[in-house]
Formats: C-alpha cells, sequence, structure tokens
C-alpha cells in the first residue's frame, strides 16, 4: 500500500529526474543547435515540479490519484524529451521503465502492466512521430561526440536511478526484516511468561517450539507420552487426559500444512478444587433437602401423633371426621415420601429411540382424564421428529407439565411449540428466544407467576399450591438434566407461562 511517506519519496524522484532529463536534452539541443527549444523544455521542467508538489498538497488523505497523474506527466515529459534528442533512437526512452519498479511495487502486477501499456503507446506514437515533425531543424544529425555524451549521460543517470531505487527496497527491506525480528523476540518473550503450556509440532511429529511453561508442566518423558497421544488426533478439537497423575486440558489445532499448535494446562488443582466444590454443594444440598424434609413429614405426623393420643386418652371418639382427617395426613405423608424417591431415581434412565409428538398426546390424555374441563393441545411438534430418551420418564415430565398448566387456570388451549436449531420465536413475555438445539415450548394461557415465585419455581419443596408438595417443577428440570437438555421458564402474571425444553440429539 503506498503511504504519504512512500509518495513523497515518488513525487521527490520524479521531480529529480525530470531535471536531469531537462539538463540531457538541453546538451543535446545545444548540440544540434535548436537553442529555441531550450526555453520551452526548462519551463516544462518547473512546471512538472510544481505539479508534483500540488498533487501532495492537493489530495491530503488518496495516495493513488497524485501516484497516477504523477506517472502519466512523467512519461508525456520522457516522450517530449525522447521526440527532441532523436525520437524512437533516443537513449532517454529507456527511461520509460524506471516507474514501473515504483508502480509494481506499490501498486502489484496490474500495476505494473497498466504502466507498461502506457510506455508502450508513447513508443508506439515516438516510432511513428520520428522525422515527421514540422521544422527541418530537428531532423539534423548531432555530432558524434554530442550523441555519445548523451548517451553516457542517461546511462549513468539509469545505473544511478536503479541504485538508488534499489537501496530504497533494500532499506525497507531490512527495516521491515527487523520489525519482524524485533516482533519475533516481542512474541518469544510474552508466550515465555504465558502460564499454559504452548507447542508447536512439524508434520513430521517433531517440536518445533515449546515455550518456558511447557516444559515446567510436563517432564520429558510426559511430554514425549503427550505428544504421541496429540499425533494419534486426526482433527481440531478440545480434550483432557491424564498424564503422570496430572490431568491435562488442551486444545489442538491442525493447519493446513499438517502443522499442529498445541496449547495446554495443569488443571490437577483445579479438578481438585472442583471436586471439593461439588462435595461442599452435595453436603449443602443435603442439609438444605434433610430440613425441608423433615419439615415436610413433621406437620402430618403431628397431626395423626395428636389425633392418636386423643382417641387413647378417650377423650374424644374416633368418629368418620377424625378418621378421614388421620387418612389425609398418613396419604400426604405417603406422597411426599413417595415424591422424594421418585426424584432420587431419576438418572437411571431406559434409553431409547422416542417420537416426542406420540409422548406429548398420550401425557396429555392422560392429564385431561384426571381433570373436569374442554382441554385442548394444539400440538406443533412434527411426527417424525425423535431423540434418545427414557420414554416413561418424558412422558412424566410432560403430565406434571400439562398438570401445571391446567392448574394455573389456563385458557382452552394449551400449545406445544417445536424449534429446530437456528429458529427463534417471541415468547409470552416479549423476549426472542433463539434455539441453539432442538426445543419444544410448552406454553399455557393461566395466571402465570410473578417474578418471586418465577426465581424460586424449580425449588424442590416449594409451591404455591394448596395441598402441592413442591416437586413438580424440580423432578421436571431432573430429567431434563438427566437427558443432558435444560429447562427454562418464562412467564408473565395474568398472562401465561412457556416452558421450554432444550434437547441435545446425542
Amino acid at each position: 500500500m503506498l503511504g504519504r511517506r512512500e509518495l513523497r519519496y515518488f513525487l521527490s524522484v520524479n521531480s529529480f529526474v525530470v531535471l536531469f532529463i531537462t539538463l540531457v536534452a538541453l546538451i543535446y539541443l545545444k548540440g544540434i543547435g535548436a537553442d529555441s527549444l531550450t526555453e520551452l523544455f526548462i519551463g516544462i521542467s518547473f512546471l512538472t515540479i510544481l505539479a508534483n508538489l500540488i498533487l501532495f498538497l492537493l489530495f491530503p488523505e488518496n495516495t493513488l490519484w497524485p501516484f497516477w497523474i504523477s506517472l502519466v506527466l512523467f512519461d508525456i515529459v520522457v516522450a517530449v524529451m525522447s521526440i527532441a534528442t532523436g525520437g524512437i533512437d533516443s537513449r532517454i526512452t529507456f527511461l520509460f521503465a524506471l516507474p514501473i519498479v515504483f508502480v509494481v511495487y506499490f501498486q502489484g502486477l496490474k500495476g505494473g502492466i497498466v504502466q507498461s501499456l502506457i510506455a508502450l503507446l508513447f513508443l508506439y506514437f515516438l516510432t511513428r512521430f520520428h522525422y515527421n515533425m514540422p521544422g527541418e531543424h530537428l531532423s539534423i544529425a548531432p555530432s558524434p561526440f554530442t550523441k555519445k555524451l548523451t548517451y553516457f549521460l542517461v546511462y549513468i543517470f539509469i545505473f544511478a536511478s536503479l541504485t538508488g531505487v534499489t537501496l530504497y527496497f533494500s532499506n525497507l527491506l531490512k527495516r521491515q526484516e527487523k520489525d519482524f525480528i524485533k516482533y519475533r523476540l516481542s512474541s518469544e518473550e510474552i508466550l515465555s511468561i504465558v502460564p499454559s503450556g504452548i507447542l508447536t509440532i512439524s508434520p513430521a511429529g517433531e517440536i518445533i517450539f515449546a515455550n518456558k511453561s511447557a516444559r515446567e508442566i510436563l517432564s520429558d518423558s510426559e511430554l514425549s507420552q503427550f505428544l504421541g497421544l496429540v499425533l494419534e488426533e486426526k482433527a481440531t478439537l478440545r480434550s483432557e487426559l491424564e498424564i503422570g497423575g496430572k490431568v491435562l486440558g488442551y486444545s489442538l489445532k491442525i493447519l493446513k500444512d499438517g502443522t499442529r499448535i498445541v496449547v495446554f494446562q495443569d488443571l490437577t488443582e483445579v479438578k481438585k478444587l472442583e471436586n471439593e466444590r461439588r462435595e461442599l454443594e452435595r453436603l449443602a444440598f443435603l442439609g438444605e433437602l434433610s430440613a425441608n424434609l423433615a419439615h415436610e413429614i413433621r406437620n402430618p405426623v403431628q397431626a395423626i401423633n395428636m389425633a392418636m393420643e386423643l382417641i387413647l386418652s378417650k377423650k374424644v371418639n374416633p368418629d368418620e371426621q377424625l378418621l378421614r382427617s388421620v387418612m389425609y395426613d398418613a396419604e400426604r405423608l405417603s406422597e411426599v415420601v413417595n415424591r422424594f424417591l421418585q426424584y432420587a431415581k431419576i438418572p437411571e434412565l431406559r434409553i431409547a429411540e422416542v417420537k416426542i409428538a406420540d409422548v406429548v398426546a398420550r401425557a396429555f390424555k392422560n392429564v385431561v382424564s384426571l381433570y373436569q374441563g374442554n382441554y385442548k393441545l394444539r400440538n406443533s411438534i412434527p411426527p417424525d421428529f425423535m431423540i434418545p430418551a427414557d420414554e416413561t420418564k418424558l412422558e412424566e415430565l410432560f403430565i406434571n407439565l400439562f398438570r401445571n398448566s391446567i392448574e394455573a387456570d389456563t385458557k382452552e388451549y394449551i400449545d406445544t411449540l417445536f424449534l429446530k436449531p437456528g429458529e427463534q420465536i417471541k415468547l409470552i413475555d416479549g423476549s426472542i428466544y433463539l434455539a441453539k438445539n432442538p426445543a419444544v415450548i410448552v406454553r399455557d394461557y393461566g395466571k402465570g407467576m410473578d417474578s418471586d415465585v418465577l426465581k424460586r419455581s424449580k425449588e424442590l419443596f416449594f409451591t404455591t399450591k394448596k395441598g402441592g408438595t413442591g416437586f413438580g417443577l424440580a423432578i421436571c428440570e431432573r430429567i431434563m438434566k438427566a437427558h443432558g437438555g435444560n429447562l427454562l421458564i418464562y412467564s408473565v402474571p395474568g398472562k401465561g407461562t412457556d416452558v421450554i425444553l432444550e434437547f441435545k440429539l446425542s
């Protein structure tokens, strides 16, 4: 790319070349007795210098236009000087080749072709113009000394110009080489302090580069073992492996020429901390679960205990109402225990290919039979959409969701919407959902949930229903997690609720 600095250098060289050509032309014209043209050539020389200066100032941002305009002016000057010094036989015509060096460097091959065509056009003009100009003084042959002197001066200038241009580009390349070396040293310094190990491996399997951290993380034997495993991989990937008691997480990039770039970290301490964190979370969850379970069990047990004490103390007769109350508390206690056991056993799945549309239809039919009302399902799930899953667990999932929708006083319809990866839909709260995996949305048009209830909706034992156990959505989420998916909830009070089920095909 041509910058302001390069443009200034080119215009300066251009102006100097025109001055030199003018000097040579004046010597030639004096030798053939054409002194009447000297003032014209001096004027052309100074006008060219002035034009180059104006071009540089007139285009402060654009460098392309002044570059090509100056080139064309230079070609015109060379053509005029060639006519005055012998036409096509003049050695000044060799100067048409000088701008090509600049054009090829700054504008590439296309620019060089354009400049070559321009030069050839002027040379053709010279072949047609030679000895046909009006004025006999232009066809007067110069003396042998004058002719040899002008040729000699032109050749000197061509050699000096090529030397200068070569020196300029040589310095430019050396400066770029220094910048490259500086950049390489800077990059190596940066890579040396990066805590991750970095390896560059040749297509032949040899280590081209290994930073300091790579040598610190792995010993020579471990590095050789790691290298052997990396070379077995056939594609770019991210993975983990264990070598010498160390857990390594690594990323592999395979370039087109077969060169492999590996970045790896020692995750041993991280994995240890993660295991400790998971254990603490598990203990905290068990503590919270135990407290909630004890609370849920204590109320019906206390009610049963009080009723039994009254009966045993014979202060009341065991009438029907009292016995029904005891039975209700016993059934509630049994339901809490059963739901808890159900929640605990969810990860045990029997995987098979399942048609989701059939599971949804069957679950809705079972739920509607338990409730009075004319509820209808608008099911848009494709009949051929299948995923590997536990059909029984998925049916239980949809039964829970449909029960929640009906108990939320939904209107006549419940919708099940299907999204392919990359599709998007406007949710009930007005936000836009973009599916990254196949997704099913269960949408009801009931009373919805406010923000506080929505935040706690998936918590175990949390419920706003009279007589509810707080297991429904918690079990639904557990089922989705067991299948590698996600469960998301969006709701607006008085408008309805969207429950998004994100499935994974593998």
